[in-house]
C-alpha cells in the first residue's frame, strides 16, 4: 500500500546502517550526557539561590542564569587578597573599627600615660630658683618591695602576673625617671625586697619567727634571696653618670628592732653598701642612718655600729688626703657647720597622733602610731631627738609608710626641722597613686677668704614672669597698685632659709588603667554581640547540596516556598567567637609588643 511504503522508506532513512552508531556506543553516550547535564544542573541550582520572583516562574529550568563559580576561572591567592582588603566595606567594618579602638586605648595606657605623667613632673615646671642658678638634682625613691611569695598568700598564675606587672611598672618607673628628668643622683629609702628578712638558710633562734608564716616559706632561704637579687639588678640597673645609693635598709629587708638579723644584715650590707653613711652633694651634708638596726636596744652587736657613726659625725669629713693640723680641721669643720643637713631615714621621726600630713596623703589625715610583728611606724621620741640632735639635720626624708606625709618638727637649736615622708613607688603597696620624690638642692659655696655674698636684692629676678597686672599692681600709678595682686616672690637663699625644695612626682593609677580594659572589654563583647545578632542567619539545609523546601505545588504547578533563615544557639556562638578572636589577635598581638620592647 502507499501508506505503507511512504512510512517504511522513512524508516529506512532514519535507520540506515551506515548512520546509526553501535547500541552499546549509543548506551555510553546517553549515560553520560545524562550524568553531565544533570549534574551543571545540581551544581547551578545550588549556586544561585532562588528568588521570589524565580521561585514562582513556571520555567525555573529553562530561563538563562548567571553563570556559577564552576565556571569562571580560578583567581590568585593575591588577586583574592587584593580584593578584599582593598575595598571600604571592609576597613570601614566595625571589627575594624573596634580594632583601632583598642590599638588606641592600648596606646594610651602603655605609653601616653606614662610619658605624660613623666613630663608634668619637669624640674623647670616647680622649681623657684633665682634665673642664673645651676640646682643640684636628686631623686629619692622609697618601698619598691619586690613581690614574692611573702607579699601574698596566694600562689600559682595569680602571683605570677601581679610580680610580672609589678616588676614591669617598676621598671617603666626606674627608666623614664632617669631617662627624662635626668637626676644627678638617686637614692632609696629601704625596703628593696618585701620577704628578704625571712630568706635566710641559718635560724636565729634569738629572733621571733613570722606568726604569718606559709608552708612553703621553709623550703626558701639564701638561694631564694639570691634569685631575688638578680631579678632587682634586672629591674634597676645602674644609669650612666648617675650615683646611685641602695645600702639603707628597712624592716622587710632586716626585721626591726630585736627581730634584726646579723647575717641578714651582713649578707644586705654586702650587695647594696653601707647602711650608714654621710657624704656631700648639692653643697649639702646627707646622713644615712640605720633606724631599724638602731631600734634594737638589747643587742650591742645590733645598735653598737650604728652609734659608733652617730659619735663620728662630729668629726669634720675629709677631702683627699688626711691631715691633723689643728687649722685645716677647724675651717673645715666651719665650713661643715655652713651647709644644711640632710637626714635619710627608713622609718619616719616621731610626731604627736593625728599630725596632719597635708592635701597629698591619700589614706586618711596623719600617720597611725602603733607597732606590730617587725614593724613600727615611727622612730620613739628619744630616738628621734637624739638623731636630729646628732646630725643637725634640717630636712628630713623617710620612707616605710607608703604614703606622702609632709610635716614639721619643732627642735631646740635647730628650730623647724621639715620632714617628708615618700610615697611608695610599686603601685601594690596599698596606694593608688604611686610617686617618687625630686629634690632640688641650690646654696652656692663661698669659702671664708672669698668676699660675703651680695644682699638677694641684687640678684636677678626668679625665672616667673610677670603678667601684666601684677605689673601694674607694683609698678603702676598710685591708684591702681596692689600689694595682694604682686607676683610671687623668689625665694632668698643667702641669709635666708630655703635651700631645698622638694617635688612629689605622681605615676600612673595601673589599677585604674585595668579597670579601664575590663570596662572597655565588657562593651566590646556587647557590641559584638548586638552586631552578630543582627546579621542573617543561615538556611535551613538537609545536608545535601540543595536546599531544603517546604509546602506543595499548588496547581499551577508553582514551586514552594523555601525554609525561613534561622539564627540558633550554636551557629550565633559560632559567629560571635569568631568576631572576638579576629578583634582579639590583633590587639592582644599589639600589647604583646609593647610589653616586650618597654
Amino acid at each position: 500500500m502507499p501508506g505503507e511504503k511512504e512510512t517504511c522508506r522513512a524508516s529506512q532513512n532514519r535507520a540506515s546502517p551506515s548512520l546509526l552508531p553501535a547500541p552499546s556506543s549509543l548506551l555510553i553516550f546517553t549515560v553520560n550526557v545524562s550524568f553531565d547535564k544533570n549534574n551543571a544542573t545540581m551544581m547551578r541550582y545550588a549556586n544561585n539561590v532562588p528568588t521570589a520572583q524565580s521561585i514562582t516562574s513556571p520555567h525555573l529550568y529553562h530561563r538563562t542564569r548567571p553563570s556559577s563559580s564552576l565556571h569562571r576561572p580560578s583567581s590568585s591567592p593575591f588577586n583574592t587578597l587584593y580584593a578584599r582588603y582593598s575595598s571600604r566595606t571592609y576597613w570601614l567594618s566595625l571589627t575594624n573599627l573596634l580594632r583601632l579602638l583598642w590599638l588606641l586605648l592600648i596606646f594610651w595606657g602603655e605609653r601616653y600615660i606614662w610619658s605624660s605623667s613623666i613630663s608634668a613632673c619637669s624640674w623647670e615646671s616647680w622649681e623657684r630658683w633665682p634665673a642664673d642658678a645651676i640646682p643640684h638634682r636628686v631623686t629619692l625613691v622609697a618601698d619598691p618591695q619586690l613581690v614574692d611569695i611573702h607579699t601574698y598568700s596566694r600562689r600559682g598564675v595569680s602571683l605570677a602576673a601581679t610580680i610580672f606587672y609589678t616588676d614591669k611598672y617598676l621598671s617603666r618607673a626606674w627608666s623614664l625617671l632617669h631617662s627624662e628628668l635626668i637626676p644627678a643622683e638617686t637614692y632609696f629609702l629601704g625596703d628593696l625586697f618585701d620577704g628578704g628578712r625571712e630568706w635566710v638558710s641559718v635560724e636565729d633562734p634569738v629572733v621571733q619567727k613570722d606568726p604569718n608564716a606559709k608552708k612553703d616559706w621553709k623550703w626558701h632561704g639564701d638561694e631564694y634571696w639570691m634569685s631575688e637579687l638578680a631579678r632587682w639588678e634586672k629591674i634597676f640597673p645602674p644609669p650612666a653618670g648617675v650615683r646611685v645609693k641602695t645600702g639603707l635598709p628597712g624592716n622587710h629587708d632586716l626585721g626591726f628592732g630585736e627581730g634584726v638579723k646579723l647575717a641578714v644584715r651582713e649578707r644586705f650590707g654586702a650587695f647594696f653598701g653601707k647602711g650608714n653613711e654621710r657624704w656631700e652633694a648639692g653643697n649639702h651634708t646627707w646622713v644615712m642612718v640605720d633606724g631599724v638596726s638602731l631600734s634594737n636596744d638589747q643587742d650591742e652587736a645590733v645598735f653598737g655600729p650604728i652609734r659608733e657613726f652617730l659619735e663620728d659625725l662630729e668629726r669634720p669629713m675629709t677631702r683627699g688626703k688626711l691631715t691633723h693640723d689643728p687649722k685645716l680641721v677647724t675651717q673645715r669643720k666651719m665650713e661643715q657647720k655652713r651647709q644644711p643637713t640632710v637626714l635619710l631615714t627608713h622609718v619616719p621621726l616621731f610626731r604627736e597622733k593625728e599630725t596632719d600630713c597635708g592635701s597629698l596623703r591619700e589614706k586618711g589625715k596623719s600617720i597611725p602610731i602603733w607597732q606590730g610583728y617587725q614593724y613600727q611606724n615611727v622612730l620613739t621620741p628619744e630616738l628621734s631627738a637624739e638623731l636630729l640632735k646628732r646630725t643637725g639635720a634640717r630636712y628630713v626624708f623617710s620612707g616605710d609608710d607608703h604614703d606622702a606625709c609632709e610635716v614639721e618638727h619643732m627642735y631646740g637649736p635647730l628650730g623647724k626641722v621639715r620632714e617628708w615622708t615618700v610615697k611608695s613607688v610599686s603601685w601594690t603597696m596599698g596606694v593608688r597613686r604611686p610617686g617618687f620624690e625630686m629634690v632640688s638642692l641650690w646654696n652656692p659655696s663661698h669659702p671664708s677668704s672669698s668676699p660675703p655674698p651680695p644682699p638677694s636684692s641684687s640678684f636677678s629676678p626668679a625665672k616667673i614672669e610677670e603678667t601684666p597686672e601684677e605689673l601694674t599692681a607694683r609698678l603702676g600709678p598710685a591708684e591702681e597698685r596692689n600689694s595682694e595682686h604682686l607676683a610671687p616672690q623668689p625665694p632668698v637663699v643667702h641669709g635666708g632659709q630655703e635651700t631645698l625644695q622638694a617635688h612629689l612626682c605622681f605615676l600612673p593609677d595601673q589599677i585604674h588603667i585595668f579597670l579601664v580594659y575590663a570596662v572597655c572589654a565588657v562593651v566590646t563583647l556587647l557590641v559584638v554581640c548586638v552586631d552578630v545578632w543582627r546579621r542573617p542567619g543561615e538556611m535551613v539545609g538537609n545536608g545535601g547540596v540543595l536546599p531544603s523546601w517546604k509546602g506543595i505545588p499548588d496547581a499551577e504547578g508553582k514551586y514552594w516556598k523555601p525554609n525561613r533563615r534561622t539564627q540558633g544557639g550554636r551557629w550565633f556562638v559560632r559567629r560571635w567567637a569568631g568576631e572576638v578572636c579576629r578583634i582579639a589577635g590583633v590587639v592582644v598581638g599589639f600589647y604583646g609588643v609593647l610589653l616586650w620592647m618597654w
